[in-house]
């Protein structure tokens, strides 16, 4: 890899993880939102923010490109991918479990791809 395909790399991967990251939120909002004739207002309330603070806490050090965060971010994401997988495979969650495994599957992509190339680029360690 030349040196300037590697900051371009670096920076498509970055592109890819802030796209998908906040595509994933609105996922989580507008499932909720679907949700909210069918049910009461606190419990989807709080379903929501179970669902997108773990990963609204990473948004600073992304913001600022912080290493450590995306490698956090990564494990963070596993997490969550269990839990997507499992949702994919009931009958009322499919569609949105399939969605949010796709969305899970590209950001964990991208942030490894983003990790592995800022590495190998500037030389530096988590």
């Amino acid at each position: 890899m030349s040196e300037s395909t590697a900051p371009a790399l670096i920076e498509q991967s970055r592109r890819i993880v802030m796209i998908t990251y906040f595509t994933l939120l609105a996922v989580f909002t507008g499932y909720s939102l679907w949700q909210l004739p069918g049910s009461n207002l606190p419990s989807i309330i709080f379903l929501w923010l179970l669902r997108s603070v773990p990963l609204l806490i990473f948004l600073p050090g992304l913001l600022k490109r912080h290493l450590r965060t995306f490698a956090w971010l990564s494990f963070v994401i596993l997490l969550y991918f269990v839990q997507s997988v499992q949702t994919a495979f009931t009958e009322d969650g499919r569609l949105y479990g399939i969605v949010v495994t796709g969305l899970l599957s590209v950001l964990f992509t991208a942030v490894v791809v983003y990790i592995r190339v800022y590495r190998g680029f500037y030389k530096t360690s988590l």
